[in-house]
């Protein structure tokens, strides 16, 4: 019992500590945690094992060896009449056995000749361990994608909940300097209302920003394996370098290597191979059938009563018809060639589609930070101008709140820009297998 306690003892503590433990987290880190941990991913790999063990079940050319072994438990014994030697005697009736009651055989099955049929079903069964590597690495870089959308979510969740933050920093020191001259009487009552309203209707946003923040912490420690009692500090800020986009080339390399035209293209070359089986069952097949037999009537290994022979001979199947089954498997075949024909045709052409968009995003969303760079440096210089003119008297509360509004609004911008160039960036990685 007291062993138990002691146990007992140990595992809540190294839970507690296990639960206080804090995290600092980069993206590379996060990709690594999430690579490991994530069970798309890890199924992928038990794939890849499966279709390692349909290659070995295709070595259809090595030959196959059984041992078989009988007892005759019963038999009716074939009865013929001899006819008696003696003129206008009696015939004899006697019983043949031809059969011994063990017989133990060792047979081996050596195919010649198949059609072609061993030979590209042991080449398709290869190419579908390539296709399931082919998914785990797609695996891999779909986690890798997904990781990378919920970190910059996190840092952009976190720069707006810091932008919110000093909006309401900036309305609540608004709010107390129009307090403060509404109490010399220099202001209205409701420019007091509405500096309160501001700061008050700013805190709903916080709070918003900081659920999703939340939640996106989560996600990202579902994603990565870390257990959610884990504190986590995500390291990292949001990047916005400009890169030279090559269309042409990153066309090219998304049609090279993109996992699922590369997935396609195998199950085209399988759809080759079914076939030329298919056309292989029009072709008798050869075997080479060698057969080594024991037989005797007593079980027993002592002494010579044991009989041994042995045959080998070539057999030859030859299927006459087969109620047109051979004829459709091709025709299905053929059809299939097609569909595969089309769908790689449509996905070439979408990838391009999708390429060109996302480079237009990425330069599209570097405009736009520029922009939001140049917006909040505006903004910040409307701010400080606006509470300059209201204090003499120029503008109104509303005017001024409206400048508050201009700043945290081109802060958001930025932001979704910012986001919208790095995801974009990372999608075009993924389709184009080129690091940028």
């Amino acid at each position: 019992m007291r062993k138990l306690l002691i146990v007992m003892l140990i595992l809540t503590v190294g839970q507690l500590v296990f639960a206080e433990q804090e995290i600092e987290l980069t993206i590379d880190k996060a990709i690594e945690f999430a690579v490991k941990n994530n069970r798309n991913y890890m199924i992928s790999k038990e794939e890849v094992k499966q279709f390692k063990q349909r290659v070995r079940q295709n070595f259809g050319f090595l030959p196959q060896a059984t041992v078989d072994g009988i007892k005759n438990i019963d038999e009716k014994l074939m009865e013929i009449e001899i006819p008696s030697f003696i003129p206008g005697g009696e015939s004899t009736k006697a019983k043949l056995d031809f059969t011994l009651n063990y017989e133990f055989t060792f047979q081996v099955i050596q195919p010649i000749f198949a059609g072609g049929k061993i030979l590209y079903s042991y080449k398709n069964a290869k190419i579908d361990l390539k296709i399931a590597r082919e998914k785990q690495q797609n695996a891999k870089e779909e986690v890798i994608l997904n990781v990378k959308k919920i970190f910059f979510n996190v840092l952009v969740m976190r720069e707006l909940l810091k932008a919110h933050r000093e909006a309401l920093k900036l309305a609540e020191t608004n709010y107390i300097n129009i307090n403060e001259n509404y109490k010399l009487g220099m202001v209205s009552k409701y420019d007091l209302l509405r500096a309160e309203l501001t700061a008050a209707s700013i805190k709903p946003n916080i709070l918003k920003v900081k659920k999703y923040l939340d939640i996106s912490l989560l996600n990202l420690k579902f994603m990565t394996g870390i257990p959610e009692e884990s504190i986590i500090h995500v390291a990292g800020e949001l990047q916005y370098n400009r890169h030279k986009l090559e269309l042409a080339e990153l066309i090219n390399s998304s049609l090279a290597n993109r996992s699922e035209i590369l997935q396609l293209e195998m199950e085209k070359q399988k759809a080759a191979n079914l076939l030329k089986i298919a056309y292989g069952n029009f072709l008798p097949t050869i075997s080479v059938v060698s057969r080594f037999s024991y037989r005797s009537n007593n079980f027993n290994f002592k002494g010579s009563n044991w009989e041994d022979y042995y045959s080998i001979n070539l057999g030859i199947s030859y299927p006459i018809f087969t109620g047109f089954k051979r004829s459709a498997q091709v025709g299905e075949i053929k059809v299939m060639r097609k569909i595969l024909d089309l769908s790689y045709k449509e996905l070439s052409d979408a990838t391009k589609l999708q390429v060109r968009d996302l480079v237009m995003t990425i330069r599209e969303e570097y405009e736009n930070i520029q922009t939001g760079l140049k917006n909040i440096e505006t903004a910040k210089e409307g701010v400080r101008i606006a509470e300059l003119t209201y204090n003499e008297g120029l503008i109104s509360i509303l005017e001024l709140n409206a400048s508050y509004n201009d700043l945290t609004v081109a802060k958001v911008n930025f932001f979704q820009a910012v986001y919208n160039y790095n995801i974009a960036l990372a999608q075009l990685e993924k389709i184009s297998g080129i690091k940028l």
